[in-house]
């Protein structure tokens, strides 16, 4: 018996709704494959789309040797076929297929446009992947941090703040990294007990300072100091990527002229030329006190042998091994009040 063309209408709708069915089975199995549930699901989707594309094609090719063979009309059950498509795709029927296509050539205009779209998505998909690539760097450094534990830095502020600093009500007061920083923090202190080192400018510079302390390496008591300053021969440059100076003359240039670091032997200088007890604070120890003779008789009975200082009375720094990556750094102190 021949179908009729409303009877394969009825036997195509079917066949769809089946295929649609069998669709929605994969990918909610597909939804269930847990960490590769997101490929499982584009692997189906993709499946489906082709085996869809060939359903909606037979069915046109049953409908077209039908209507051929019968006479009926086929345009009705082609507008009704199409909606089974996807994302406005129209399949060509097989009349469609039998007749030769134009090709269309795009003018210059658009092909440059085409192109034009094109190197722009290409520039954007790359700046998106090297985005993602800082993202997950950002997000591996972070784990790492956390996983790893306080740095090196924290656990010696930790350690200097609270055994030595909380307990005399003191604080860090921080200076800037520059190969200054241990005379922008005597100037620092300078200008907090009132020491009038400079005539006409209020406060300290850490210029003045280095002149203060070339003075006095230079100066009667130059024989105290020349002998623990690294200059001349034998001494190995590799750690400072440069040569020492020549003399004890160009040590103490390069003092008041550069930005060479200062360590305890530019202190020790400082607190001779300033007249003042200057105190350094470390989390590898007790304080360690330069000058202390130039504390007052009254100071001194009163701190004990250990500490002949004052707060009020003497320069006070702090000496940080693991502050910044290129190495120590010396910063000021002050009475938690004064911020």
């Amino acid at each position: 018996m021949t179908e009729t063309l409303e009877e394969m209408k009825v036997r195509h709708k079917k066949e769809i709704k089946s295929f649609e069915g069998e669709k929605l089975a994969a990918i909610k199995n597909a939804k269930s494959k847990g960490k590769k549930a997101k490929a499982a699901i584009k692997e189906a989707a993709f499946k489906y789309e082709a085996l869809h594309r060939d359903l909606i094609e037979r069915h046109r090719m049953e409908t077209y040797q039908l209507t051929n063979e019968g006479g009926e009309n086929i345009d009705d059950y082609n507008d009704q076929s199409d909606n089974y498509l996807h994302d406005g795709d129209k399949a060509p029927s097989p009349t469609d297929q039998t007749k030769p296509k134009a090709e269309e050539q795009p003018t210059a205009g658009q092909a440059e446009e085409v192109k034009r779209q094109k190197a722009l998505q290409k520039k954007l998909k790359k700046k998106n992947a090297q985005r993602e690539l800082e993202v997950n760097r950002e997000k591996r450094i972070i784990e790492e941090n956390s996983m790893a534990g306080p740095s090196r830095r924290q656990l010696e502020m930790e350690a200097l703040q609270t055994l030595y600093l909380n307990p005399l009500g003191l604080e860090v007061n921080e200076v800037e990294a520059d190969g200054h920083c241990l005379y922008r923090a005597v100037g620092v202190q300078c200008r907090r007990l009132g020491l009038d080192v400079l005539d006409s400018v209020a406060g300290c510079s850490h210029v003045k300072i280095r002149e203060i302390c070339a003075d006095v390496l230079l100066g009667p008591n130059r024989a105290e100091y020349e002998p623990f300053a690294e200059f001349g021969e034998g001494h190995d440059s590799s750690n400072d990527g440069g040569d020492y100076p020549a003399t004890f003359e160009d040590y103490v240039n390069n003092v008041r002229s550069t930005s060479t670091w200062g360590g305890q032997l530019e202190l020790r200088a400082l607190s001779e030329g300033l007249k003042c007890p200057i105190v350094v604070f470390s989390a590898e120890g007790p304080p360690l006190t330069m000058g202390a003779e130039y504390a007052s008789a009254a100071t001194q009975e009163s701190s004990g042998d250990d500490l002949r200082w004052d707060v009020n009375k003497s320069l006070l720094l702090s000496f940080h091994r693991h502050y910044y990556a290129l190495g120590e750094h010396y910063n000021s102190v002050i009475p938690k009040l004064m911020k």
